[in-house]
């Protein structure tokens, strides 16, 4: 496989991700409210678990894909002058971290679907409660390391190290207040608190999948190639 063909399929795995992850967010309706009783859940998992099981493989693939995708973005980064600050690092930690835990974050449903599915389902409400808190804790965490990654690739782009337009590099920054703000929404808000609170929610989920398409995108039409730290400073 020859490096330019390479380039074109890695840089479209951002594409990839972007359809998946939209797929798994909707493919399925909203979960019930947080301060709801168990068996709303249960019922929940029961009338949906065929969809439930599907999103959450589209997310786990679109995962992988993402992961792909940032160690993609990180060859990418123009190498700066020896002994001068960069943001590569940060890209690709960040980009390696966030796919992680969104994937992990992926679990609670994902059992919790299996589990109704087999017999006796899930009599004890606490479990129910547990995988459903858990899911809420656990998107918190992924929303934290998305952030972290938004602001390393924003910064990346703005210091001209990504080869990307620099109002990409603003949206990351928007979009990483976002999450950041879905933070402390998701690990605040114990009871319900309204559908108007879901804006912050889903701008952070639709920003930073429109951030990774419109990356994808441009390094697509990017002919430069522009190769990795390791390889310039060789």
């Amino acid at each position: 496989m020859g490096d330019r063909l390479l380039g074109r399929i890695s840089a479209a795995t951002g594409l990839a991700f972007a359809a998946l992850d939209l797929l798994a967010g909707f493919i399925y309706p909203q979960q019930p409210r947080v301060d709801g009783p168990p068996a709303a859940t249960v019922m929940w998992a029961q009338a949906h678990r065929v969809a439930l099981q599907t999103g959450m493989i589209f997310g786990l693939v679109g995962a992988a894909m993402l992961l792909w995708f940032a160690g993609f973005l990180y060859s990418r980064t123009r190498p700066v002058a020896s002994g001068a600050a960069s943001v590569a690092p940060m890209v690709l930690g960040a980009g390696v971290a966030a796919p992680v835990v969104a994937a992990i974050a992926a679990m609670p449903i994902a059992l919790l679907a299996f589990m109704v599915g087999q017999p006796p389902g899930i009599p004890d409400p606490t479990v129910v409660r547990l995988l459903a808190d858990l899911n809420t804790v656990l998107f918190a965490a992924s929303s934290a390391l998305t952030a972290v990654f938004l602001v390393a690739l924003g910064v990346a782009t703005l210091r001209d190290e990504l080869a990307a337009p620099a109002w990409i590099g603003v949206l990351c920054l928007v979009v990483s207040a976002f999450n950041a703000c879905s933070v402390w929404v998701a690990l605040t808000f114990t009871t319900y608190h309204g559908k108007s609170w879901n804006i912050v929610a889903f701008g952070a989920y639709i920003g930073f999948v429109l951030v990774v398409a419109m990356l994808s995108v441009s390094m697509l039409r990017d002919r430069t190639g522009r190769s990795s730290p390791a390889t310039a400073n060789a």
